[in-house]
């Protein structure tokens, strides 16, 4: 399973600033990749697309947050 966090930068703010982040899972439940999306300054949510729709696990008070939701949680 890929470490990495990329981010994604179709998604950035209009003054550049990254607002979501992805990581390859290969996850028999949750899909091929999981992506952190920032909602505002104190919401980041884990994201999956296990078949066809979004499917929010997790909103997290900070992007570091987020990414140790993942690494406890899914791998």
């Amino acid at each position: 399973m890929e470490s990495t966090w990329n981010v994604v930068h179709d998604c950035d703010s209009e003054d550049g600033s990254p607002t979501c982040w992805a990581k390859r899972i290969d996850h028999p439940t949750y899909g091929k990749f999981v992506w952190i999306s920032q909602y505002d300054d104190r919401q980041y949510a884990v994201e999956v697309i296990p078949v066809t729709d979004v499917k929010v696990l997790a909103v997290c008070k900070s992007l570091s947050g987020a990414k140790r939701w993942v690494t406890t949680n899914i791998g």
